[in-house]
């Protein structure tokens, strides 16, 4: 049950990798702790499984907040997706109805613990002839990383002195 359930996942997260991926095979490796490799699995790409957002758009909610962010992209080419936006506060506290900042409240990022996938190159192996293969070959390790998606308002945490 469990290797279906992480079969799923890792299904779900290669196809909202890269939608001009169509048609391109992907060799995953799904580590059970068992041994010294996991199985591998053979994923396909179809960008036609992303799902359609029909929320209201992140720059408008960054825009309304009491602590607006703006997004920059983080590009890691090593990872999968290799572009992930992040967001960052525009302002150290938080607006107040009179659109100035309140220095009484701070404007905070809120982290989402996200699923990546990392390339890894794979140790290069000799035919029988003694030649190594020319073509490179990659292994996808799964991991994780804390990603900046909005700002919200927080009080201050205050240490008291003695």
């Amino acid at each position: 049950m469990l290797l279906v359930f992480r079969a799923l996942l890792l299904l779900g997260l290669v196809s909202l990798l890269h939608s001009t991926r169509r048609g391109h095979a992907v060799s995953v490796v799904l580590d059970q702790g068992g041994g010294p490799r996991g199985q591998t699995v053979r994923l396909v790409l179809d960008p036609s499984v992303l799902g359609r957002s029909t929320s209201i758009p992140g720059s408008s909610i960054a825009n309304m907040s009491l602590s607006p962010w703006t997004y920059r992209d983080s590009f890691v080419a090593s990872r999968l997706p290799r572009r992930i936006s992040e967001a960052h506060c525009l302002t150290s506290g938080c607006l107040n109805l009179q659109w100035g900042e309140d220095a009484a409240l701070e404007a905070k990022p809120v982290y989402y613990q996200a699923l990546v996938f990392y390339r890894v190159p794979r140790p290069s192996r000799s035919t029988k002839a003694g030649k190594k293969v020319k073509k490179k070959k990659y292994d996808l390790r799964l991991g994780t990383e804390m990603i900046p998606v909005g700002c919200t308002c927080v009080r201050p945490s205050v240490v008291p002195q003695l």
